[in-house]
């Protein structure tokens, strides 16, 4: 049996960009509880090492998912594969991107994460490989996204029309995405 284990993205298991660091604050953990839970995924990774000679502290992905890519390449021997990649596959993308005018793909908030692995950054590059303009449209719009244009992303949209509250924007996300779907095929029609 071989597994294979999607990830979403690069990150290490450890250290400035690995999982607490990275995804804690995400999920709400203050500077100080990344702290611990660094130190607590240290303290995973040592029992690895010393338990099944597997160490995994540095291997891009090993962060992905608070740490699951680790454990499952320790316990299972699975191999860690762009989750994009496997996805691009599994649908044959390329096939149906051949066909396409426009590309549209979303998340729910761009940010520098989303060059690290994610899909739409795939679902982009794979699109300008084959001359197709790519949109992500986003629930949320952070930091530096003009990198992604140089990865082969056409435009970046938020769907939101204005200010709310995440619950707010949770409710009215279908309505929004539609919406902001529809404004894009305006475009090039």
């Amino acid at each position: 049996c071989h597994i294979v284990i999607a990830c979403d993205v690069d990150n290490p298991l450890l250290g400035a960009n690995g999982a607490a660091a990275i995804f804690g604050p995400q999920k709400g953990a203050s500077p100080e509880e990344v702290v611990q839970l660094d130190a607590g995924l240290a303290n995973f990774a040592d029992c690895l090492a010393r338990d099944l000679d597997w160490d995994s502290r540095d291997t891009p992905g090993a962060g992905a998912a608070g740490g699951l890519g680790s454990g499952l390449m320790a316990f299972f021997g699975g191999r860690l594969l762009p989750g994009v990649e496997v996805m691009i596959d599994a649908i044959q993308l390329e096939d149906k991107i051949t066909e396409a005018d426009l590309v549209i793909t979303g998340e729910g908030r761009t940010d520098g994460q989303t060059l690290r692995g994610k899909v739409c950054a795939g679902v982009a590059k794979t699109a300008a490989a084959h001359g197709v303009p790519c949109v992500i449209l986003s629930g949320a719009v952070d930091g530096d996204f003009r990198q992604l244009y140089s990865q082969g992303v056409t435009a970046v949209f938020s769907i939101s029309p204005g200010p709310r509250t995440l619950t707010e924007a949770y409710a009215a996300a279908e309505d929004d995405l539609a919406a902001a779907a529809e404004n894009v095929v305006r475009l090039v029609e």
